[in-house]
Order: structure tokens, then C-alpha cells, then sequence
């Protein structure tokens, strides 16, 4: 899956997404550049809102969530690395199949942890070089008649 950045400001984004606690207000400034496309590793669900997660302007070794009204769907298929999670607290994620394999993995990640990001790196690698590159349907479906 591939967005574009169409905003990154607070001032963009809807008022459920805003949280001044942990910094989201209409003030903020996202490290993203307008115009960019990035790859989504990863996304949530919560309390309808959505979440991608991303590399984005200032990566250094794991992705951070972004709201979803600051970008544009460029490309809707999903990874084939993708698995999909739905907590019992409604948590809806969807991500590498790592991801949900430990429970900690992303603070793991998030922390420095030196298997979480070599994990992280070769997923990476693997979900950037995805060929989303598919004949039409109706030519697939042909080939195997």
C-alpha cells in the first residue's frame, strides 16, 4: 500500500484525531513532505480513526503512525506480509506477521532493540521491493482457464 502526503499540519486533521497529551493538536507539524509517496508497513483502527504507519521524513530505524487524513491512497493493494488483528479491546491492526508474534515487538522496536530492527529492516527491504505490478483480472482469470 503507497500514500501520498496531501497535509502536515494539525490544522488538517479532523478533531477525534487531536490529543493534546501526547502532543497531537492543531499546532503540530508532521515530518513529512507534501507531494511525497510513502509505504505503509503497518496501520490501525481506533475508536474510528486510522493510523499508517510509516518511514517518514526523519526515519532513522522504525516506522511512526501518521493520521490518515494527511494522505492520499495511491496505491490500495495490500503486502502479502500483512496479517490482520482484532484485540478484544477492538484494536484493529494490520501488519507483519512479526508484529503480532511478540506482543511487545513495536516498543521492543521502538526502543532500539537489535533483533526487533534487524527484523524490522529486512521486512522493510522486502515490503519496498513489492512488484504491485498485476495484469487486469480479467486477463489473470483467462490464463488459468
Amino acid at each position: 500500500m503507497k500514500i501520498r502526503c496531501i497535509a502536515n499540519t494539525g490544522a488538517s486533521i479532523p478533531d477525534d484525531y487531536i490529543e493534546p497529551a501526547i502532543g497531537y493538536t492543531k499546532d503540530i507539524q508532521f515530518s513529512l513532505t507534501i507531494g511525497k509517496e510513502y509505504v505503509v508497513y503497518a496501520f490501525r483502527e481506533w475508536r474510528g480513526t486510522i493510523w499508517y504507519y510509516i518511514c517518514d521524513d526523519i526515519y532513522s530505524y522504525y516506522p511512526i503512525h501518521n493520521p490518515a487524513p494527511l494522505f492520499e491512497v495511491v496505491d490500495d493493494r495490500v503486502s502479502k506480509y500483512w496479517r490482520f488483528k482484532l484485540s478484544p479491546n477492538g484494536l484493529l491492526m494490520i501488519a507483519f506477521e512479526q508484529w503480532f508474534t511478540d506482543p511487545y515487538f513495536y516498543d521492543k522496536l521502538t526502543d532500539q532493540e537489535e533483533a526487533e530492527v534487524e527484523i524490522f529492516d529486512k521486512v522493510k527491504e522486502l515490503m519496498d521491493a513489492e512488484d504491485f505490478v498485476l495484469p487486469p483480472l480479467d486477463v489473470a482469470v483467462e490464463k488459468l482457464r
